[in-house]
């Protein structure tokens, strides 16, 4: 499918409505083994693993300086020193090999039960230090844990928090942050937000459920936004696409298009894809999905 440029929407104030504010406020009586997120405690525990993978590392250069220029005399404090080294290395070693096989069960575990994912998820974050990658791998969970409990604002700043560091060994989420985050944004009623993630999504090489996830949110996004020509833009590909997604999804897409195609003057065209609609999802369920202008809900748990 031929690429067509993103039409940029005029940019919006800062901040949500308070309609969504309110709606994504975390619950006062959240359990204490939930995850509160903020910008501040986010940059404050990759710092903390910052200095104490630093401090390690100073402490060991210390021990081998101490061991072969101070320690002459051939003492046994040098050579304990260099033990205890050792040893602490291998604990915090330890303390990142235990989060990273616990990892793939939180993973699985939040599309089925995202509260007990959560708690584990919870005693994960508090666990020093981590390896840069594998903190944000943690809170990608999370981010998809708040999206799957539609407190989308939440999950559009823990993606965009973990977008703005470096992902190393991480990168292959770089796709499935962005999707989290135009989705979020769209949910948001923040056009420019969705706007800039699926612009960055073009430059990533996505699998085949990625791509049909991106299809279908940027449809949305070019339908409210009221892009029809970029909507109807080399339709035949898309609806060939939209085959592979599931019936509701597929129709939620010909009802997208078809206010499109109503809109550019495309009577027939939009009729046959208002058909089709009707067919995939019914009456019923194509009122719900226009009173909440297309919300379908591409984006599912991380594998």
């Amino acid at each position: 499918m031929s690429e067509q440029p993103l039409q940029e929407p005029p940019r919006q104030d800062e901040g949500n409505s308070d309609e969504t504010a309110q709606h994504d406020r975390a619950p006062k009586d959240a359990p204490r083994d939930s995850v509160t997120f903020s910008p501040e405690r986010f940059e404050r525990e990759c710092l903390i693993d910052l200095v104490l993978r630093r401090g390690m590392l100073v402490l060991a250069l210390f021990a081998l300086l101490f061991l072969l220029i101070l320690d002459q005399s051939n003492t046994t404090l040098g050579l304990m020193l260099v033990i205890f080294v050792l040893f602490l290395w291998m604990g915090i070693g330890s303390i990142g090999a235990n989060v990273w096989r616990m990892l793939p069960h939180v993973t699985a575990m939040i599309g089925q039960d995202p509260a007990t994912a959560e708690a584990h998820l919870a005693n994960m974050l508090n666990k020093y230090p981590l390896m840069p990658w594998l903190r944000l791998l943690l809170y990608h969970r999370l981010a998809a844990i708040r999206h799957r409990q539609h407190r989308f604002a939440e999950s559009a700043m823990i993606c965009q928090a973990v977008l703005s560091k470096p992902l190393g060994p991480a990168r292959r989420q770089r796709g499935s942050l962005l999707l989290m985050l135009a989705e979020a944004s769209m949910q948001c009623h923040d056009l420019y937000g969705a706007y800039m993630a699926l612009s960055a999504l073009q430059g990533e090489t996505l699998n085949i459920a990625e791509r049909l996830q991106r299809l279908a949110i940027q449809t949305r996004y070019e339908v409210l936004g009221g892009h029809d020509r970029a909507a109807l833009h080399d339709i035949r590909q898309k609806l060939l696409m939209a085959e592979l997604m599931p019936a509701d999804h597929c129709g939620a897409m010909h009802a997208m298009l078809t206010a499109s195609a109503k809109r550019a003057g495309r009577r027939e065209l939009a009729e046959w894809l208002w058909k089709r609609s009707e067919l995939l999802c019914g009456r019923e369920k194509l009122d719900r999905l226009i009173r909440s202008a297309f919300a379908i809900g591409v984006v599912g748990p991380p594998e």
